[in-house]
């Protein structure tokens, strides 16, 4: 009985693989066009070859004529399509339906489940089916696909395409560090190179760094049942990256991708070589923060080695990141330690990196890395490090950007480290510093009695002062605010014993000098004697020459009046 299970099993075994070798397979534009058992179904973005012909396809009977169709082990193509990294997250229990798209003759098909497998995998039923014919079923993906773009150094397409790679065969530096990190449209771009070359998809294993995911390839070895070559593929391909900025420009026309891929990595991959082009310089930069070290930045591609004077030109024409304005003149030297440009407000300095090395002299010509095969690109790599003139700094993509305002030196666009004449450094800035000069006037009156003639002299002292505080703001006061002093207006008498020649003055005229220039203050006068004793003193005074004459001087003392404003330092 043992035997007879055996034997049963065993053919039922047989049957099966003659059933799924009983699939055939036809890669049309529209798909991969699996024919069994007359059920005819159409699958895109699911894999090719054993991916497709290996599915377990099960017809399920309902009581109304109709069938539901099982569907096992399709390939999930949306679990891990980004790395953890990128923050991508998919929920197969949830989302796996969302992107998968059924249609038959045209219409979209609704009526359908989906149940999450085991390894990456899902199985489909459509239920309430007529029949196969014109039925589509697609796989769609959620997000954009990583790509690091590589350059392969032998500079041919490999034969076998779609395995790894040793890193150190490619650049940048061969250090794993990507000329740029691409987002590809897997929905466009997928759909492109079917319809344009009938070339598809191909899932492998899975791998779980950055996150559980298939290995898969795109290329012109995934079928291409229209023999597109490199160049067309590329073509068509690329035109479903969000952005070739960073690539064309370093590369221009000469770079061609010959494969999207996704590996054991967190990111994907394309890998490509340069067309028509032979020699290579690949400039690296120092001296900024916001720049890897082993970041290209630039390249320079050529069909032979360049001279000296070709390179300095073509850096220009090429290393627009680090050039302000590539029409300024500037003052080339060269010497063992390197090549340095001046500007007039920044400066270069060029160095060998690893790979191959700088003139030395004006008649000398840029050495390359060769390798040894006959396609080979010849590859130089150099830093370049910038200097900035006083009043800037290395900014945003290393290049000089102007320090703040009446910054001589600072270290970034908002921290000055020294400041400009007139300007005071404040917690990394740089202040404007204004004076406010206090005028102080003081009035003084002296008022001589000589005889009967009135003598009045007014002196007005003024004193400016030049003051800065740190702590004081601009103040309100006015003159009224200020609480007066207990002054007397009436004179002081003070009596002199003088001798000495006097002059006559016309009493009248001074009085009414005094009168006129006090402005309505009241003023306490003194005489002496009255008219008779002032004539006879004069003819007195006149007959003798020495006679000693008693005076009265009056002296009346104002309050000084003292504008009052508190000097002010002013930030601008």
């Amino acid at each position: 009985m043992f035997k007879n299970i055996l034997k049963l099993f065993t053919l039922v075994a047989a049957c099966s693989t003659v059933v799924n070798a009983a699939a055939t397979l036809d890669y049309t534009k529209e798909g991969v066009l699996r024919k069994e058992d007359k059920c005819d179904i159409n699958f895109v973005n699911f894999g090719i070859e054993a991916d497709i012909s290996g599915l377990k396809v099960k017809k399920e009977n309902n009581s109304d004529g109709s069938f539901n169709l099982s569907i096992a082990e399709l390939k999930n193509g949306n679990v891990g399509l980004r790395s953890n990294e990128s923050g991508y997250t998919f929920d197969e229990n949830k989302e796996t339906k969302d992107y998968v798209k059924i249609t038959q003759s045209g219409n979209d098909l609704k009526d359908f489940e989906v149940k999450p497998a085991s390894k990456g995998k899902f199985s489909l039923v459509v239920k309430n089916l007529k029949s196969c014919d014109g039925l589509s079923i697609k796989q769609t993906f959620k997000d954009d696909a990583l790509m690091n773009t590589y350059l392969y150094y032998s500079n041919v397409t490999p034969e076998d395409i779609n395995h790894p790679f040793n890193i150190v065969e490619f650049g940048p530096s061969s250090n794993d560090v990507p000329y740029d990190t691409l987002s590809w449209n897997m929905n466009t771009g997928l759909d492109a190179v079917r319809e344009k070359c009938r070339i598809f998809i191909d899932f492998r294993e899975t791998n779980n760094v950055g996150g559980f995911h298939w290995v898969w390839y795109v290329s012109t070895d995934t079928i291409n049942a229209d023999k597109c070559d490199n160049p067309t593929f590329y073509n068509i391909a690329k035109k479903s990256y969000a952005s070739m900025e960073v690539m064309d420009e370093l590369f221009g026309d000469h770079y061609n991708g010959y494969v999207i891929k996704r590996e054991g990595k967190e990111n994907g991959h394309m890998d490509g070589i340069l067309v028509d082009q032979k020699y290579l310089i690949e400039i690296y930069q120092n001296g900024c923060d916001e720049q890897n070290k082993d970041q290209v930045i630039c390249t320079i591609s050529s069909n032979k080695k360049l001279t000296y004077k070709e390179f300095t030109e073509e850096f220009v024409k090429n290393c627009s990141s680090v050039i302000e304005n590539p029409e300024e003149e500037v003052k080339w030297s060269v010497d063992e330690n390197g090549v340095t440009a001046k500007f007039d407000t920044y400066s270069l300095n060029i160095t060998n990196y690893n790979r191959g090395a700088l003139p030395k002299n004006e008649n000398e010509s840029v050495s390359y890395k060769e390798f040894k095969a006959a396609n080979s690109s010849g590859i130089a790599r150099f830093n370049v490090c910038t200097k900035c003139g006083d009043g800037s700094y290395i900014g945003e993509k290393c290049k000089c950007e102007p320090c703040p305002e009446n910054c001589t030196k600072c270290t970034d666009g908002k921290t000055c480290t020294e400041c400009a004449t007139g300007s005071e450094l404040v917690d990394g800035k740089c202040k404007i510093i204004t004076t406010t000069t206090t005028t102080t006037t003081t009035a003084v009156e002296e008022t001589e009695t000589i005889g009967n003639t009135i003598v009045t002299v007014k002196t007005d002292n003024e004193e400016e002062t030049e003051e800065v505080k740190d702590s004081e703001e601009t103040s309100g006061i006015n003159d009224s605010d200020v609480e007066p002093d207990d002054v007397s207006d009436a004179p002081t008498v003070v009596e002199d014993e003088k001798e000495s020649e006097i002059e006559e003055v016309d009493a009248e005229a001074a009085t009414n000098d005094e009168v006129s220039d006090e402005e309505g203050e009241t003023e306490a006068i003194a005489t002496a004697g009255d008219d008779d004793e002032t004539d006879d003193e004069e003819e007195e005074e006149g007959e003798t020459d020495h006679t000693s004459k008693k005076s009265t001087k009056i002296v009346v003392v104002k309050k000084p009046k003292t504008v009052k404003k508190c000097a002010v330092k002013e930030y601008l």
